[in-house]
């Protein structure tokens, strides 16, 4: 049927096919005919609605209005986006007639079934990521699969009680951290060294615990560490994305030391070119949290440190390098501006003068700085820093660090920098002056990291080269050379003692060897005596049963006198028995009739028969008596 809207009324178009001569169907008449209210059906209705709603509400933007659902009373549609419902009616002459519209929203609503589904399915999901109880875990899941997979209708009173206990469960496990399952243990994202997503333990790369108990070990560390090799650990190289690698082996280093394992004998795939430099980075202070209170009792709060890039990228601090500040610079001396290079020569222990206070170091802060605070005990400091403070010029002062610092040339983002990993050594954190204003912007550096040289090398051991130490001090050369040779001496020494010793036990191994080859041997010959015995008693008790005359016998112990096995023995005995059936048979007349046998006759001929067979006068003689 094809149908068309006339104003508000309903028409239905009937028309009769038939088929042509071609075999195709055509149109033979067509009739238009107003049908009942009763006979419309949904689509005759949905057609007289929109055609009503196309009369009420014009058209906007051509979009709408469009029917997108409808009840026996209300008719929802979608015009410019926006969803309304209005009431409708139909008359008897099948006029439309339309309500207030009205705006709603569509939403979705689940059966109690398709809600227990549904969290089933995310219970699934976070208990294969969280460690869960084994035992309640077991009995919801049971619960929800015995009621998903029932073929009766379940109330929905116990459906709502096992939702609630999926809602208990799922709420303790997102409580709980993300742990990964590997040899049937559990581990958090802090036991692998690369985690690109904590909630997702199936990113997570280089397990450095051995187990949860145990935690990090060397030998787990040189599993991660092989992985990381052209060949991989076992075979098996770890693919992680070449921007990752230099923070995954910074990490793995970080767990190798808290082995107390030196550096240079870490594996060399996680080892880096490690630099040792001075260090001189200048900070804020966090102006923010200094009040008068403090500055008249003489306490500065101080950033000391802070991750990441400093403003030049030139290097880039690790949340390692900011941990260790706290430890290496607590207490150390604050001086009124670092020293010149013509001061570190004269006086590297400082002037008394210009020490102005003492470093207390607090932690990390809740930004991940290393803060603590300057006690200050030199007057006109105090009164320096309260006059910046009235003035609001505080911020033009800063601290700098004067450290010697651990790091690797790498890439951060991008940015070729120096990775510094951690601060081994500290002199002093001195105040100096910013040239910017305060905040992110005014973060200068006060002096940049330099490479180790003969001048620093003056004021710092840890940067001594080796030549300076040889002009300033030729000495303490002499004496480090004089201790080297001897503990060279003593480890040759002991390892003259150790060869030795091995040359012993090598001589011991090959004697050794050679008694238990002469064993071999002799337990060899004795288990094929042993085998051959028993497999001659077997062999002569099958034949003094075998039915068959002596001669027979003894050529067949003859015959298998050197076997350690019965093996074809049953064959020849029966071998015998058919060439001997074979013989009598020949010496037989046959098909002349009834005669008279003669016994000494058929003897003798027989034992003929068996002479030219090859038998001795004596066998054929016994072969023919029938023995």
């Amino acid at each position: 049927n094809e149908a068309k809207a006339h104003g508000t009324a309903w028409a239905a178009v009937k028309t009769k096919y038939r088929q042509n001569d071609e075999g195709n169907w055509v149109a033979k008449e067509s009739k238009e005919e107003i049908m009942p209210k009763e006979a419309l059906s949904v689509e005759n209705k949905r057609v007289l609605l929109q055609a009503a709603l196309h009369s009420k509400f014009p058209n906007q933007d051509n979009w709408g209005p469009y029917v997108e659902d409808m009840t026996d009373t209300d008719v929802i549609f979608n015009q410019a986006g926006t969803t309304y419902r209005v009431p409708y009616a139909i008359g008897e002459d099948e006029t439309v007639v339309l309500g207030v519209a009205q705006k709603v929203v569509k939403q979705t609503v689940y059966t109690a079934v398709e809600s227990l589904q549904s969290k089933y399915a995310e219970l699934i999901q976070e208990s294969a990521k969280r460690s869960a109880d084994s035992t309640r875990l077991k009995t919801v899941i049971d619960l929800c699969q015995d009621i998903l997979s029932s073929d009766k209708e379940t109330p929905v009173e116990v459906i709502e009680v096992a939702i609630g206990k999926v809602d208990g469960l799922l709420l303790d496990l997102k409580e709980q951290r993300a742990m990964k399952t590997e040899d049937g243990a559990k581990f958090p994202s802090e036991a692998y060294a690369y985690v690109p997503d904590r909630e997702k333990p199936s990113t997570w790369k280089l397990r450095l615990w051995e187990d949860p108990t145990k935690k990090v070990t060397r030998r787990q560390l040189g599993a991660a560490a092989a992985a990381l090799s052209p060949g991989g650990f076992r075979g098996q190289k770890v693919d992680i994305p070449s921007s990752d690698l230099p923070a995954v082996k910074r990490k793995i280093r970080a767990a190798y030391r808290s082995l107390e394992v030196a550096d240079e004998d870490m594996p060399r795939w996680v080892k880096e070119a490690e630099l040792r430099r001075e260090i001189r980075e200048a900070i804020e202070i966090p102006i923010e949290e200094v009040t008068r209170e403090g500055l008249a009792k003489g306490i500065l709060p101080v950033r000391i440190l802070r991750p990441g890039f400093n403003e030049s990228k030139a290097r880039y601090y690790t949340d390692d390098a900011v941990a260790s500040v706290t430890e290496v610079l607590d207490g150390v001396q604050m001086f009124a501006n670092h020293q010149t290079k013509t001061e570190e020569r004269e006086r590297p222990e400082g002037d008394i003068r210009d020490w102005v206070a003492v470093l207390e170091t607090s932690g990390i802060s809740q930004q991940g700085n290393a803060v603590g605070m300057a006690k200050i005990h030199a007057p006109w400091f105090k009164e320096m820093l309260a006059g910046l403070y009235e003035q609001g010029t505080l911020e033009k002062l800063g601290v700098s660090i004067n450290a010697v610092g651990r790091g690797v040339k790498g890439q951060i983002e991008g940015v070729k920098t120096l990775i510094v990993e951690g601060i081994t050594g500290g002199r002093s954190v001195d105040f100096v002056t910013l040239p910017g204003a305060g905040g992110v912007a005014g973060l200068k550096e006060a002096v940049l990291l330099t490479e180790a040289d003969d001048s620093l090398a003056e004021s710092d051991v840890e940067l001594v080269s080796l030549a300076t130490l040889k002009n300033r001090r030729p000495d303490l050369v002499k004496t480090i050379e004089s201790d080297m040779r001897a503990e060279i001496l003593k480890e040759v020494k002991g390892q003259m003692e150790l060869e030795e010793q091995v040359k012993e036990l090598e001589g011991k191994v090959d004697t050794l060897t050679t008694e238990n080859e002469d064993l071999k041997g002799k337990l060899t010959e004795a288990d094929k005596a042993k085998a051959v015995a028993e497999a001659q008693a077997t062999i002569k008790e099958a034949v003094d049963k075998a039915e068959l005359p002596d001669a027979a016998k003894e050529r067949l112990l003859e015959r298998f006198k050197d076997s350690d096995s019965p093996d074809g023995l049953e064959e020849a005995i029966q071998s015998e028995k058919d060439y001997i059936a074979k013989l009598s048979e020949s010496g037989k007349v046959r098909n002349l009739g009834e005669t008279k046998v003669d016994p000494e006759k058929s003897k003798q001929s027989l034992k003929e028969s068996f002479i030219r067979s090859g038998m001795t006068e004596a066998q054929a003689e016994i072969a023919a008596q029938g023995r």
